[in-house]
C-alpha cells in the first residue's frame, strides 16, 4: 500500500479513494470497541491473554512478591486500563510513558512495557519481588560492607574464593521436576542450581567459590532477605576478596514454560533473567557489572540471558558488594535439568566476564 500523487491508495492493482479508506479504518476500530461497549469479554478476554495479562489479582499479588513477576493490570471495570492496554496492543506503546514514546519516535530498541515486556535495561520499573527493606534501616545496623572496585586484586585461578553463590529464597523450585513449586523449609530447585553453578566455576574454570546452603526463608519468609544479609555480610568479612556475589532465585506467574526457555545446540535452557535492585546508592556499580554479565552472555550463548531488569524500592542485598547480582534461572514452569543447564553456561560466563576474556 502506497500514497500516489493522486492521492489515492493502491491494494492489489484496485484503486481505492482516501473516503473509502477512512471508512474501513473506522468500521475496523469500532469492531475493536465493541466487545468493550457491549459488555461481551470474551474477545477482549483472548486479546488480553495474547498480551500476557491476567484478570485474577492473585496474579497482582504475585507479581508484587515474587522476583520479575509481570505487573498485570485487571481489564473488568477498569476503563482507564482497557484504553491504554489497547493503545499499547494497537502500537506496541504505552501512553503512559512518554520515555517509550520518545525511544520509539527516535528509533531506539525499545519494548512495550504495557504488554509485560522489559525495555531498555536502564529504565527503572517499579514492582517485582518485595525484600522487605525500609529506607533508614541501615542506622540499626553495624559493619557494613561496601567493597571498591579500585581495591579488587586481580582474579585467582586458586588460593581464596572468588564468588560466593546463596539463596535468599531457598524453597524456590521447578513444579515438573520437584512436583511442588516451593519446599518450604528445605533447599529447593535453585539449590541444585546454585551447586551446579559452583561447582562448574571451580572444576571447569579455578574460581574458587563458596555456596551458602543456609536457610534464609523459613521459618518467617518476610525476613528472607534480611537473614540472607546476614549470612553474606559473616562471609564477606571472612574472605576479603570475593568478586562476586549471585543470589539465585526463579521466577513465576508466566503462563507456560516457553516463556523462560530456549534452545541452544540440542539441549533445553531456562532463560536467565537478570535484577538489579536501585535502593541503595552504589546501585549504578551494580548495573554496569550486570551489562558486562549480560553482553558475555550474548556474545557467547545469544538468547540466554532474558533481560536485566531494574526495579525501584528495591535492594536485594547489592548494597554489600558493588558486583552483587541476583539471577533468575528459569521460572516454576521449567524443569530443573533447564535450569541446570544453564548454570554450566553462566559458569563460563561468569569466569569469562571476571578474567577479562
Amino acid at each position: 500500500m502506497f500514497f500516489s500523487r493522486r492521492k489515492l491508495f493502491k491494494v492489489r492493482y484496485k484503486w481505492v479513494k482516501p473516503s473509502t479508506m477512512l471508512a474501513i479504518s473506522f468500521l475496523l476500530l469500532f469492531l475493536l470497541v465493541i466487545p468493550v461497549l457491549s459488555g461481551d469479554y470474551d474477545e477482549l478476554k483472548k486479546m488480553y491473554n495474547w498480551a500476557g495479562l491476567q484478570e485474577d489479582n492473585t496474579e497482582l499479588l504475585l507479581a508484587e512478591m515474587l522476583p520479575g513477576c509481570k505487573t498485570e493490570v485487571r481489564y473488568k471495570g477498569d476503563w482507564e486500563g482497557i484504553l491504554k492496554r489497547l493503545i499499547a496492543v494497537i502500537t506496541g506503546v504505552s501512553s503512559s510513558e512518554p520515555a517509550a514514546i520518545l525511544g520509539g519516535e527516535l528509533n531506539l530498541i525499545w519494548y512495550s512495557t504495557a504488554l509485560g515486556f522489559v525495555s531498555d535495561p536502564r529504565i527503572i520499573e517499579e514492582g517485582g519481588e518485595e525484600d522487605f527493606y525500609l529506607p533508614g534501616q541501615d542506622e540499626s545496623l553495624d559493619d557494613w560492607i561496601a567493597v571498591p572496585l579500585d581495591e579488587f586484586p586481580p582474579v585467582q585461578l586458586n588460593g581464596e574464593p572468588m564468588v560466593l553463590v546463596y539463596n535468599t529464597h531457598n524453597a524456590e523450585s521447578y513444579k515438573p521436576s520437584d512436583g511442588t513449586d516451593r519446599m518450604e523449609g528445605k533447599n529447593g530447585g535453585v539449590a541444585a542450581v546454585s551447586k551446579t553453578l559452583t561447582q562448574a566455576l571451580e572444576s571447569k574454570y579455578g574460581l574458587r567459590t563458596i555456596y551458602c546452603d543456609a536457610i534464609h526463608d523459613y521459618p518467617d519468609w518476610t525476613k528472607s532477605y534480611i537473614n540472607s544479609m546476614y549470612s553474606v555480610q559473616q562471609l564477606l568479612k571472612k574472605y576479603t576478596k570475593i568478586q562476586m556475589v549471585i543470589d539465585i532465585h526463579r521466577d513465576a506467574g508466566l503462563n507456560s514454560r516457553s516463556d523462560t526457555l530456549v534452545r541452544i545446540g540440542n539441549k533445553n535452557y531456562a532463560k536467565v533473567m537478570i535484577v538489579v535492585g536501585t535502593e541503595h546508592p552504589r546501585w549504578k556499580e551494580n548495573l554496569a557489572f550486570a551489562e558486562k554479565v549480560e553482553a558475555k552472555a550474548n556474545k557467547l550463548y545469544p538468547g540466554l540471558i532474558k533481560c536485566t531488569r531494574v526495579l525501584e524500592d528495591r535492594r536485594y542485598n547489592q548494597h554489600l558488594h558493588p558486583r552483587a547480582l541476583l539471577l533468575e534461572f528459569g521460572s516454576d514452569l521449567n524443569t530443573r535439568e533447564d535450569a541446570t543447564n544453564s548454570a554450566v553456561l553462566m559458569a563460563e560466563i561468569i569466569a569469562a566476564t571476571l578474567k577479562g576474556n
